[in-house]
């Protein structure tokens, strides 16, 4: 290999690590990773969060080996160290496991570029409702499990099959529920292959004889949810059943497998065809048996297996081939041209939200449907259809990023330049434009290919020093271990405390357990005993949920910060009839002062935000001025 053609290669990677870098800013513990470092603090320095609402009636963690590994790590490497190295590993494996996965399906180092561009770019969301996606910014079990199933799939196009369930099985202990999919389309794959691989679903019957003897999971397939647990699971966790997701969700679903299809449509039939053909029936089978189980006969086994998961793994797949769809499409010439455009806006609208995902889709279908059937378009007509498409790219793009740009503006209290830096650069039309520019320099003689490499290098130099975005709030909790916290004193170790409206505090700060939060009911579809303790406590809360709500809504309507932050602190009356009841906290942590004296108060370290102060108060007080 020619040193420009070197430099060329590691100019486009170091770009490629810096748009994935800042596609995924670092915001501290947040979202699932909250709910796995209490299983962390439970098996290490808080074993009383046994009695917390999430744990006491079991939950996930026993279906993971997550936790056993992270206790060492915590210990010696404290959390953050031990985030930012994981994450890092999680990240170059995953582009690694991508890079190799499309180098199987065309060699050329241009298609494996763009390629990763739009796995790093793009959005990792799937699902209903926006809540998850590969490729995190935090750590959680599926950290471990993505990259083990996505170099298990290469090793499943090279044929070496002992490998491929190596690395699944290794992936399920830490996320059955990732896992689960990608071993069906394995299976779908060694299908289309060899028809002995059929017998395996021999385990079909084999399961209904284990549910209907009642072994264990198997009995969850015949065991339904009574209403009342399905009424706190739906209520607390509507992303999980597709009679809750909205149109927009489904239209991602559809635009993904659209794109797969159109890959084994334009490829000759090959392994890589049968892995996308795989992984469609795979997606759309799965979608529909849990349409089924969970959604009609709400089925307690189909509906924990969330076997809707299937998408994640379509639509990383959809992401990573979408530029050479483009380019295969554009280089068909005619119309085709304009249903490459046609799929570039669907595609940029999906990264936005699917707001207009039926007229986007509808035009790739009908510039797609008359490329088909108009053989020798004019060339003025083609010109005309593309430039319109890519004005109509061009500003939905602008629009986008202006609304991005002042609700950063408004949310942060220090709107740094740099925050403002990595979210225009890392959105997928400013990308692509950047990485365009940056491949035509680098093929500029020597003398570009050189300079090619500094440019990147420059640009992962801006991403990784503006990749920290926590919050104060945030930093502290991740980087304390809590222990000199001046709450801990005065709450004993087995005391209930609600942190209002927060959960990781209270266990990652204090160690204690959590009387409410949101995210305790993650564990309701697992468990019906904690739906039965979850439901009641739910309902406590539920004024004081709808004041929150109330005021969010009104202060986003306004655009007044100050108004935002007040509705963090519940009503002291709420409170008080919150602390009336016989299932009340032992302590209260207000993000502001009540007309009492505060058993102590805690000011985080400002360095980006406003000063803050938390106090700490007892339930007792509060019904002691009552009475």
């Amino acid at each position: 290999m020619h040193a420009s053609s070197l430099s060329r290669r590691l100019a486009a990677l170091l770009s490629i690590l810096a748009w994935l870098v800042m596609a995924h800013p670092y915001e501290g513990l947040r979202h699932d990773g909250v709910l796995y470092l209490g299983q962390a603090l439970l098996h290490s320095t808080a074993p009383q969060l046994s009695q917390d609402v999430f744990f006491s009636s079991g939950s996930q963690d026993r279906y993971s080996i997550y936790a056993h590994l992270m206790v060492p790590l915590y210990e010696h490497l404290g959390r953050l160290t031990t985030h930012i190295a994981l994450l890092t590993i999680s990240w170059l494996l995953m582009l690694g496991g991508v890079a190799a996965l499309l180098r199987r399906f065309e060699a050329s180092w241009q298609s494996i570029g763009w390629g990763l561009l739009a796995f790093a770019v793009m959005s990792p969301i799937y699902g209903g409702s926006w809540v998850f996606g590969y490729c995190e910014a935090f750590i959680t079990a599926r950290s471990f499990a993505e990259p083990l199933l996505l170099w298990s799939l290469v090793t499943l196009l090279d044929g070496r099959p002992l490998a491929t369930g190596a690395l699944q099985v290794v992936a399920a202990l830490f996320h059955p529920l990732m896992a689960l999919p990608v071993m069906s389309l394995s299976w779908c794959y060694l299908v289309q292959a060899d028809r002995r691989w059929l017998w395996l679903l021999a385990a079909v019957p084999l399961a209904l004889v284990a549910a209907a003897t009642g072994a264990p999971p198997w009995n969850g397939l015949l065991k339904t949810y009574d209403p009342y647990w399905w009424s706190v699971f739906e209520t607390g966790s509507h992303h999980l059943l597709l009679e809750n997701w909205t149109l927009e969700d489904h239209l991602m679903v559809v635009l993904d497998l659209a794109i797969l299809l159109t890959v084994t449509r334009i490829r000759p039939s090959d392994a890589w065809t049968r892995l996308v053909l795989a992984a469609v029936t795979t997606t759309a089978a799965l979608i529909g048996l849990t349409a089924i189980g969970a959604d009609v006969f709400h089925s307690v086994l189909l509906t924990q297996l969330q076997l809707w998961r299937a998408h994640w793994i379509s639509h990383l797949l959809a992401m990573a081939l979408a530029p050479w769809l483009i380019a295969q499409l554009w280089r068909l010439n005619g119309l085709w041209r304009a249903s490459a455009c046609a799929l570039g806006l669907a595609l940029l609208n999906f990264h936005i939200g699917m707001d207009h995902g039926v007229p986007t889709l509808l035009l790739w279908a009908v510039t797609s449907l008359a490329a088909s059937r108009i053989r020798h378009a004019s060339r003025p007509t083609v010109w005309l259809s593309c430039a319109g498409i890519l004005l109509c790219i061009i500003g939905l793009s602008a629009y986008q990023l202006d609304g991005l740009l002042q609700l950063q503006g408004w949310k942060s209290q220090s709107a740094e330049w740099g925050a403002r830096f990595i979210k225009v650069a890392a959105f997928p039309t400013v990308a692509v434009a950047g990485f365009a520019a940056l491949l035509c320099i680098s093929h500029r003689h020597r003398v570009g290919a050189w300079l090619a490499v500094p440019l990147s290098a420059l640009l992962l130099f801006g991403a990784l020093a503006n990749w920290d975005q926590r919050s104060d709030f945030a930093r502290v909790v991740e980087s304390s271990s809590g222990a000199d916290h001046p709450f801990v004193a005065h709450v004993p170790a087995n005391a209930s405390v609600y942190w209002a409206h927060q959960l990781v505090p209270t266990w990652g700060l204090l160690g204690r357990i959590s009387h409410f939060s949101q995210q305790q009911g993650a564990g309701v579809v697992f468990n019906r005993h904690t739906a039965l303790i979850f439901g009641p406590r739910k309902e406590s809360y539920r004024l004081i949920g709808e004041d929150r709500e109330r005021c969010i809504n009104g202060a986003l309507l306004s655009r007044d910060r100050i108004a935002l932050a007040q509705c963090e602190m519940p009503a002291q009356a709420r409170l008080a009839t919150l602390c009336s009841q016989p299932d009340s906290p032992d302590f209260l942590v207000l993000p502001d002062q009540l007309k009492l004296q505060p058993l102590a108060t805690w000011q985080p370290p400002a360095r980006r935000d406003l000063p803050s102060t938390f106090a700490l108060y007892a339930c007792s007080q509060l019904t002691a001025l009552e009475n």
